[in-house]
């Protein structure tokens, strides 16, 4: 009888055990994904409500061009019309703001308003990241990264796809007590463009891949979906 009850109260405490670590896990969970949500939601919504501004801002500027153009057309225009010639204008005010700020001294107030806009308390963060990102997803020749590599992050035996950006700084290289070190920005989906991890690694644990920065990008954005045409052959460095 002893021996009955006894094992029923190690089978208790065994389930006990199994529960709390199930409930510890789950909590876990829960709090990782929570914390993975906002830290996507936040900056997208910002990033949604600064362009939302933005294009209202520059409707208002095209406003009376619009109605100018509207009000030589036939009466009472379709309203089709009128959307078009709205599209129409404000990819034309982009145009002319793209092409002005190409050439002095259209560069020259680009970079001060730019210098201006990251002296502002609040506002200079979201900018900082909209133009980043901005850069690079008009950036034809991708030249902020070398090459994709491989790397072995977070832990042995788990990879992921990084870019090489710059030669690491000999005060890292000194100071870690290490000549072969790397600089790879490994990038986060979904958002590749402005989340990741900037890394100084040893180059035994960067590898080649035979992919292009646009392939991988891609990949990454779209959570490893779009993966199934790149290429698997990988080399140490």
């Amino acid at each position: 009888m002893k021996t009955l009850k006894l094992a029923i109260f190690i089978s208790t405490l065994r389930y006990s055990a199994v529960m709390t670590a199930s409930h510890r896990r789950g909590t876990t969970l829960l709090k990782r994904w929570l914390i993975n949500g906002i830290a996507i939601t936040i900056p997208l919504v910002i990033t949604i409500l600064v362009l939302v501004v933005v294009l209202n801002f520059v409707l208002n500027i095209l406003s009376p061009v619009v109605q100018g153009i509207v009000y030589v057309l036939p009466n009472d225009p379709p309203t089709v019309v009128v959307e078009l010639v709205t599209l129409l204008s404000l990819i034309g005010f982009f145009l002319l703001v793209g092409i002005v700020a190409e050439y002095t001294p259209g560069r020259y107030i680009s970079q001060r308003l730019d210098a201006t806009m990251e002296t502002i308390p609040g506002v200079s963060t979201v900018y900082e990241s909209v133009r980043r990102a901005s850069n690079m997803l008009i950036d034809d020749d991708t030249e902020q990264f070398q090459d994709v590599k491989v790397v072995e992050f977070p832990h042995k035996d788990a990879y992921m796809l990084g870019f090489l950006t710059a030669g690491t700084p000999p005060a890292i290289e000194n100071r870690v007590d290490n000549s072969t070190l790397v600089t790879i920005m490994v990038p986060l989906g979904p958002n590749p463009t402005t989340n990741g991890f900037v890394m100084h690694m040893p180059a035994e644990h960067v590898y080649d891949v035979d992919i292009t920065v646009e392939e991988a990008i891609r990949s990454i954005a779209t959570l490893g979906v779009d993966s199934s045409d790149l290429g698997n052959e990988m080399r140490p460095e």
